[in-house]
């Protein structure tokens, strides 16, 4: 009696444990996720899982160039602070169209005016996580490579086999114990057998299960009625495998691991919930892919959320048939103290001034805010509107010795992805140092043809350029603004301010003597100077 009563005051003493470290844990989990919302996302992290997704999309609107150029990985940092793989992987995908999911902007406006439901949609994403598994969910569930496990149709029948066996005993023990002995070793024998098939796709399976525990709980808390209905559409078919967790084995020697190790292997249950997830992913792909991207769109929306608010002014863009964009406040997302600027390009344009003017830093704002307008309706400026359309870059270009390939022929195919996709017109091009591995006589004629051509086009086209005189050559096809610096005793001083009209300073010639040469040499260079800028 004395020893029962002691049994049953350890088990109280660990389910109390466990319960105090439960709560102790959510409590932990609760207060990790909220302190994230409307701050920079600071955590570093591999990105070679994370585009899985998006390269199911055979041909993504922003192509690997231009994401490269706008460096849309660090982009994809900023943004990031979803809370489970799925989200992280529908934002990198997102971030690769040219159009914002079904009723965005209305999930936007929901979640933004109910801070208490959207903490407890993340809360429930959080639960689902970064686990392992995650981020192989796109090849297990949209690329699926079923293995054929042997005796795999006898599975319902060799499950419960053992327990019939059982049954016998008190009957025919002999005959009973026999048979249970032996089916219960052929249930070892084909569950190992079968596991080490399929082990790579057990934690991928988890995490697909788990997957659809999340849906379930999204749709019983968001109150949105379309997103709702899109959530229950999407699990109804696969909701036979709710409340089904497969084993990735014994962890830590835990008896309850253990026990729950032999119920598996008895009733070869993983196999099985592997057999019958198998079959529903392959006869329902279209709400396979609305299941992932419906989950994966609550996590971004919230991801957006907290990204606007660390933002020190954000808008939604507004979309019009003009060739034109109309900016006020725009400043790139990831500087920390920007400088803002505004404008209205009603035509094409050049951009002068010197290295680390501001150049190249306000091309990539105007690119990456069209890609961010259109891909989730948030532009990191107090206004900003233009034509929707594609947005092709040649900025960071680099030679390929592995291809034998140099600067100026890489240069070339960059530039000719944009007059292929100028022909088609809507886009939106820029253009970094335009054939700078070049001479400079071939270079002025190059550029000024393909900037013409582009011209022609139905595009808007923002270059820039160190070579003035294509200032004065395409003056009546581009609009000429500049950003200029200032020369004092103590160094060069940079307000990265948009100025209408082209560049007129020669402050790389005044920095050599700032920086200590001859004054013969630094009249020298000027009189050269001069002498080259003479227009015939």
């Amino acid at each position: 009696m004395i020893a029962a009563l002691f049994l049953l005051l350890l088990v109280l003493a660990a389910a109390a444990g466990m319960v105090a470290g439960g709560i102790s844990n959510g409590k932990k989990l609760r207060r990790r996720v909220l302190d994230q919302f409307g701050r920079r996302p600071q955590e570093d992290y591999p990105l070679e899982d994370i585009p899985a997704y998006c390269q199911l999309d055979s041909a993504p609107a922003i192509d690997h160039t231009t994401w490269t150029d706008l460096d849309m990985d660090l982009v994809f940092r900023r943004l990031n602070s979803c809370q489970s793989s799925v989200g992280e992987q529908v934002l990198y995908a997102q971030l690769h169209r040219l159009s914002p999911p079904a009723r965005w902007e209305e999930l936007l406006a929901h979640l933004e005016a109910r801070p208490q439901e959207r903490e407890a949609l993340w809360l429930q994403l959080a639960r689902l996580g970064k686990r392992r598994g995650g981020y192989s969910l796109p090849e297990f569930v949209f690329s699926p490579v079923e293995c054929q496990l042997p005796l795999a149709p006898l599975y319902p029948v060799l499950a419960w086999l053992p327990l019939a066996c059982l049954a016998l005993v008190p009957f025919l023990p002999w005959v009973g114990g026999g048979l249970f002995l032996v089916s219960l070793c052929g249930n070892v024998a084909l569950y190992y057998l079968g596991k080490r098939r399929v082990q790579g796709d057990l934690d991928a399976l988890g995490a697909f299960l788990s997957l659809l525990s999340t849906c379930r709980k999204l749709e019983n808390t968001l109150t949105l009625p379309a997103q709702r209905e899109e959530l229950r559409a999407a699990l109804a078919p696969f909701r036979p495998l709710l409340g089904r967790v497969p084993g990735t084995g014994v962890t830590g020697g835990a008896d309850w691991e253990l026990c729950r190790e032999y119920f598996r292997l008895l009733t070869l249950r993983d196999l099985r919930v592997y057999r019958k997830a198998q079959k529903l992913m392959a006869a329902h792909p279209q709400q396979l892919r609305a299941l992932f991207e419906s989950v994966g769109a609550v996590d971004m929306a919230v991801a957006v959320l907290s990204f606007r608010a660390t933002l020190p002014q954000w808008c939604r863009p507004v979309f019009w048939e003009e060739n034109t964009y109309d900016f006020t406040g725009l400043f790139h997302p990831l500087l920390q103290e920007p400088v803002a600027n505004s404008g209205r390009f009603t035509k094409d344009v050049l951009l002068t001034g010197s290295n680390a003017s501001g150049k190249s830093t306000f091309l990539k704002a105007l690119a990456v805010n069209a890609i961010l307008g259109q891909s989730l309706l948030t532009c990191a400026a107090e206004g900003c509107g233009f034509r929707p359309g594609p947005v092709l870059t040649s900025m960071a270009v680099k030679d390929d010795i592995s291809a034998g390939e140099s600067y100026f022929m890489a240069e070339v195919r960059s530039l000719k992805r944009l007059t292929d996709a100028a022909r088609l017109g809507g886009c939106l091009l820029f253009i970094d140092e335009i054939l700078r591995g070049t001479n400079t006589g071939e270079r002025l004629a190059a550029s000024q043809a393909v900037l013409e051509e582009l011209h022609r086009r139905d595009c808007l086209c923002v270059a820039a350029t160190h070579d003035r005189e294509l200032t004065w050559r395409l003056a009546g096809a581009y609009r000429n603004y500049h950003f200029q610096e200032t020369l004092t005793a103590e160094g060069v001083q940079f307000d990265y301010a948009l100025r209408d009209g082209p560049a007129n300073t020669q402050n790389a010639i005044r920095l050599l003597g700032l920086l200590g040469f001859p004054q013969a040499t630094v009249r020298r260079a000027e009189e050269l100077a001069e002498q080259g800028e003479e227009r015939p």
